[in-house]
């Protein structure tokens, strides 16, 4: 009995907690880029968020148009500035661990590279009455360490659907 008791109080908690939880796809990066961004965030109260998005890049390293990072695991802070009940503007702070490769030198030799950046967006979302998540957000980073081979800035852009629960 004591058992069911707890498994019932921790799932009651559960599903409290989680009510201010939503999860996100990117679109834009789906559809255009060949990539995929998902991201969870969690609400802290009325004017601010934190999240996690995990990037990865399927679009073959020949083509032109393509992100240079592979993959990213992106944490962020968000401050909503208006709370309009429509589009509810944010800025944000996001630090980005990012995983690329180089272009190839004269030799043809490329190497492989790790670095963090730290950096700043905006953005606005909207949720509906039904819990339905559209967001649109921009940012851009700066790479902190390994500046001899990585890039300088990594972009954080996109048009994004999902759900809150």
């Amino acid at each position: 009995m004591k058992k069911v008791l707890f498994l019932f109080v921790l799932l009651s908690t559960l599903n409290i907690t989680a009510q201010n939880s939503e999860i996100k796809v990117d679109l834009l990066d789906i559809l255009v880029l060949r990539t995929l961004d998902v991201s969870y965030e969690h609400q802290l109260n009325d004017e601010a968020s934190m999240g996690l998005s995990v990037f990865i890049n399927f679009e073959p390293k020949s083509n032109n148009f393509r992100y240079n990072e592979d993959f990213q695991i992106t944490p962020y802070f968000r401050q909503f500035l208006t709370d309009t009940g429509g589009f509810d503007v944010f800025g944000e702070l996001f630090g980005s661990l990012n995983f690329a490769e180089t272009k190839a030198d004269e030799f043809g030799d490329t190497k492989n590279y790790t670095d963090f950046a730290l950096g700043l967006g905006a953005g606005a979302k909207h949720v509906s009455r039904n819990g339905y998540v559209f967001e649109i957000n921009a940012g851009v980073g700066r790479n902190l360490f390994n500046s001899s081979v990585s890039r300088q800035f990594v972009p954080r852009f996109g048009i994004s659907v999902g759900k809150q629960f």
